[in-house]
């Protein structure tokens, strides 16, 4: 069964976008950066990946590793340095992006059973801490699209969902130990064409990692579900 792709795709009331060159007041913006960077902003929507801790072989995330720690060591980037900076990150995200579309380690998220778990805890504080916009819940990763209510830090919620999720799923499968990741890969969406374009990839993952339609669950919210009848 092919994947379906939205044809119309509205934005979401009151979007607020991000333009990385603007000037932004010091009390609205806000970053900071472990092994990958993160920024901030009241009202914004995040596009955000959180993956099965055995998702990335261990040699992949050495080396990836040790390129930003390259990086760092340069201290101080001039504005050419920056750009390169800039398009480094981009770069190891879509190196990232793809090997997880390899499907490495155990995939317990294959099973529609352990994708339940993962959806329940994405829709649970829906409308009280999070507008969830879309998501694909893979094979051993999961991407979802949402704005946070006033109050709510993507740190806290992404960590209550795998919480809650590691806690499931380790006891259906008689385990103890983490689960997932301790780091999330997440992106501030800038525009309409990033909007769009970010619920075009939710759309197609499953179909880009060659899965059948057993093995992933997409979902996306009511406007972009009326936009789309035709959609199943």
């Amino acid at each position: 069964m092919p994947w379906n792709v939205p044809a119309v795709i509205p934005l979401p009331q009151d979007f607020t976008g991000f333009d990385p060159g603007s000037s932004i007041p010091c009390d609205a913006f806000s970053s900071y950066t472990r092994h990958l960077p993160h920024w901030r902003l009241p009202h914004a929507a995040y596009f955000v990946t959180f993956r099965l801790a055995d998702s990335i072989p261990r040699a992949i995330l050495a080396e990836i590793q040790r390129e930003a720690e390259e990086w760092r060591k340069k201290g101080p980037l001039s504005g050419i340095e920056l750009a390169e900076w800039q398009e480094f990150q981009r770069s190891r995200l879509r190196k990232l992006e793809r090997v997880l579309d390899d499907c490495h380690g155990q995939c317990l998220l294959r099973e529609s059973k352990h994708r339940q778990t993962v959806t329940e805890a994405l829709h649970h504080f829906e409308g009280e801490r999070t507008e969830m916009l879309a998501y694909a819940v893979m094979p051993n990763h999961v991407h979802a699209l949402c704005r946070l209510r006033d109050g709510h830090q993507l740190e806290k919620v992404c960590r209550s969902w795998k919480s809650f999720t590691g806690r499931n799923l380790q006891h259906q499968l008689g385990r103890k130990g983490r689960l997932w990741q301790e780091e999330n890969f997440d992106r501030i969406i800038r525009d309409e064409a990033h909007y769009q374009a970010t619920i075009r990839y939710i759309a197609k993952n499953p179909q880009k990692a060659g899965l059948l339609d057993h093995e992933a669950s997409v979902w996306f919210c009511k406007s972009i579900q009326d936009a789309n009848p035709q959609m199943p």
